[in-house]
């Protein structure tokens, strides 16, 4: 949990400083020295907008950006057809999964995404009737996470029958599924059965609306027999719902009569469902013993092969995650309230949530405004585009007007230091300027100024000189003394200041 929010934040963090160094630069770069290079004004306003701008994107946009990428990916992944690749659909559902724990999302928003789509996979491999160790994973998750549901308990059940020693998580587990019931609504049975043949339609949860109809004997019986049982044949199941249905379908004239005969007689021999619905074992051996003895011997050598293979399997059933899952089922089970600061936690959340909600709903609005911006015509376009830049160019303009009356002083020829009682000059034909640098081109000189200017360094000048090796020197002066020891104090105190690093006295001749 601790790795994930780090992660969280230094990715973040990263994003917003990539956004305020990278999109800054280039946005003070195009104002000054392209779009507005003759206008000298103080840009922190627009400085703060961009770090806000940046800080914005870096972290708020960035999550809603990650929580649109897995809900478009778990929407893909809804009411699979059955005869799709179960291979890619899996890894389809690993990588949503994986993505949860990306750096989009905090500890506990991750979780509660990662459940969503637990439930969703398990749902499809129920359908599959996929019974792998991973498959296993999934369905203990599900189940911890949805423990009515009873439809993950049975493939687990199945599973923890099989003599092996239990571990106290494995325990714990059965004790909870113990503790469920079961509940079963078969009023709209027939309705929806209909619905979902006409449709086509396949899942989880079809397929126990699919059974209860075969045991009420519904008229559309021969018809869900037909559209299901190539399903099952198609993944190979024998698990106890797709047991139950073969023996359903050996009421009507099917072709595949002898596979189905096959994998009840082998459920019967492995006797994995002895324990778990004993009445169904008793049928699956009746098969069995129809069956010659040739192919009761063949069966009974393949289940004996198969209950080895099972065995020598280790299948590591919990994530970490999932043993703190169960500890907390183990507590709601027991009936604890929860604590203060639990309650403290919640409510922070929601608040959390509300903001998350609200900083989005700005933005949806925003994007939407562009869209609809786009579908104006040109001429409107180029109307307000123009007015925008003009207001803008207008609002500068007017900023910098402000901002020289405050704090340039009106041009002198002769100044006394500020601080200091005027005193007689040490020279009646010459004064003293203090030269900060030289450098050799205007552009340099004029955004050096400027950056004095923002200072609060007043009564800059420059002065252009021809340069030896050709080519100008544009030398950057700061006001004119009548003493030097004036001139000196003032450079001083620039310095003293941190507003320049180093200077020269110049003695010039009076104006």
């Amino acid at each position: 949990m601790l790795y994930q929010t780090l992660k969280f934040y230094l990715v973040r963090t990263a994003v917003s400083l990539a956004l305020i160094f990278g999109l800054g630069y280039a946005v003070l770069f195009f104002l000054h020295e392209v779009a507005l290079p003759n206008f000298l004004f103080d840009d922190a306003t627009i400085q703060w907008a961009i770090v806000l701008f940046s800080l914005f994107f870096g972290f708020i946009a960035y999550g809603m950006i990650g929580e649109q990428r897995f809900f478009n990916a778990l929407h893909s992944l809804k009411d699979i057809p059955p005869q799709e690749k179960s291979k890619e659909i899996k890894k389809q559902f690993k990588n949503l999964l994986a993505f949860t724990y990306s750096a989009y999302f905090l500890p506990n928003t991750g979780k509660r995404y990662r459940v969503l789509g637990v439930l969703l996979y398990a749902d499809y491999l129920l359908s599959i009737g996929d019974e792998t160790p991973e498959a296993l994973k999934i369905y203990v998750q599900a189940f911890l996470q949805s423990p009515e549901d009873s439809r993950f308990r049975k493939p687990l059940l199945a599973l923890l029958n099989q003599g092996r020693e239990l571990t106290h998580e494995e325990m714990d587990l059965l004790l909870i599924m113990v503790q469920q019931k079961e509940i079963y609504d078969p009023t709209l049975s027939h309705y929806l059965v209909g619905l979902f043949l006409k449709a086509g339609q396949w899942s989880g949860k079809v397929e126990s609306l699919f059974l209860s109809a075969l045991e009420n004997q519904s008229e559309l019986s021969e018809s869900i027999v037909q559209f299901a049982l190539p399903i099952y044949l198609l993944h190979k199941r024998t698990d106890e719902l797709a047991l139950k249905f073969y023996l359903f379908a050996l009421k009507f004239p099917v072709k595949e009569e002898e596979q189905i005969k096959c994998y009840l007689a082998r459920s019967y021999c492995e006797g994995n469902l002895a324990g778990v619905d004993p009445r169904l074992h008793q049928k699956c051996g009746k098969i069995f013993s129809g069956m010659s003895r040739a192919q009761q011997k063949e069966i009974k050598r393949q289940s004996e092969e198969n209950r080895i293979s099972l065995k020598m399997k280790q299948v590591k059933l919990f994530r970490q995650e999932d043993l703190q899952d169960l500890k907390r089922l183990k507590v709601e089970m027991g009936g604890l309230v929860a604590s203060r600061m639990k309650a403290l936690g919640r409510w922070g959340r929601w608040l959390v949530r509300k903001i998350l909600n609200g900083c989005r709903w700005i933005l949806v609005q925003a994007l939407d405004g562009l869209i609809r911006f786009t579908y104006l015509s040109l001429r409107v376009k180029l109307i307000s585009v123009s007015v925008v830049s003009i207001s803008i160019i207008a609002a500068l303009g007017f900023n910098e007007l402000i901002f020289e009356n405050k704090n340039d002083s009106p041009p002198a020829h002769l100044m006394v230091a500020p601080g200091s009682k005027p005193a007689h000059a040490e020279n009646d034909g010459h004064v003293y300027t203090i030269q900060i640098t030289a450098v050799t081109s205007a552009e340099q000189a004029d955004k050096l100024i400027r950056n004095l200017k923002k200072k609060g360094v007043k009564d800059l000048y420059v002065v252009k000189a021809v340069r030896r090796s050709g080519g100008y020197w544009y030398k950057i002066r700061a006001g004119q003394f009548l003493a030097k020891n004036q001139a000196s104090a003032y450079a001083n105190r620039l310095v003293d200041s941190n507003f320049i690093k180093n200077y020269f006295l110049i003695s010039a001749p009076k104006n």
